[in-house]
């Protein structure tokens, strides 16, 4: 999808320019006027941020009042997630597998009520090879193995990652019957922290604000600013909310705002 759209924006014309972050949005009373980064100053009248909203007004627009009731909001949870290459076929296994938690409600207490992972866990593999063969060497496999967890506020997450990472291995491994960690042959991990500062996502929340009450949808941070002439907001802490689709969809609600 992301290569689709890098495309499609090159077919009209945008100019991308990586491994070039932004450092500031620059202002000039309430209107935009460009962007600092290490490289250059370009000089612009309208800006749009897929940045989570957090660090957009905390890093990006640091001499600017920041809403602070709707930063304030509680996070979303965020995921530990293992990279494993296999060395072997399950033909048991699909393309989307989940072994669930016995304890589901304990589960979601332990993330959101007490922000640490739980003892027994809902883990969620994704193999692709079983799609595209070429994904994996000949008789192997590439797992991503999810679990969902608190994102970051400053947990020990050296620890969580080695107690989860033998939880989901007990676990797949009764569920398959096999002794799946003499498999792995590759591995990569991903943590809250790790995914804030690839994604620039706060505490690594995935869904940016949480959806954990009736009114959250409508306390969201709206794609436009009220204050500043020419910034806008896209992606998932946005409106209408977090993953793909509603992403999509606000990126959708920007560019009808921009054209109108």
């Amino acid at each position: 999808m992301a290569q689709s759209l890098h495309r499609l924006a090159e077919e009209f014309g945008v100019k991308f320019r990586f491994n070039e972050p932004v450092r500031e949005i620059l202002t000039a009373g309430d209107l935009i006027t460009g962007l600092r980064t290490d490289q250059d100053v370009y000089d612009f009248s309208l800006v749009v941020s897929n940045m989570d909203v957090v660090p957009t007004y905390r890093h990006l627009l640091p001499h600017q009042p920041a809403p602070e009731r709707t930063l304030a909001q509680p996070r979303s949870s965020s995921a530990l997630i293992f990279y494993w290459g296999i060395a072997r076929e399950f033909p048991e296994l699909d393309l989307h597998n989940i072994v669930f938690s016995e304890y589901y409600k304990q589960e979601f207490d332990a993330i959101f009520q007490q922000q640490t992972v739980a003892d027994d866990v809902t883990v969620y593999v994704n193999i692709t090879s079983k799609k595209t063969p070429t994904d994996a060497p000949a008789g192997h496999e590439n797992w991503f193995v999810m679990v969902n967890v608190p994102h970051d506020q400053g947990q020990d997450w050296e620890a969580l990652t080695a107690k989860t990472r033998r939880v989901v291995l007990a676990k797949l491994s009764r569920t398959l019957g096999v002794e799946l960690e003499p498999l792995i042959k590759a591995e990569r991990q991903w943590t809250p922290p790790g995914i804030a500062a690839d994604t620039s996502s706060f505490g690594g929340a995935l869904y940016g604000s949480s959806s954990n009450n009736a009114l959250a949808a409508f306390l969201r941070h709206p794609n436009f600013s009220s204050r500043l002439n020419g910034l806008y907001f896209c992606g998932g802490s946005v409106h209408p909310g977090g993953g793909i689709p509603l992403c999509l969809l606000s990126a959708k609600i920007v560019a009808e705002l921009i054209s109108n």
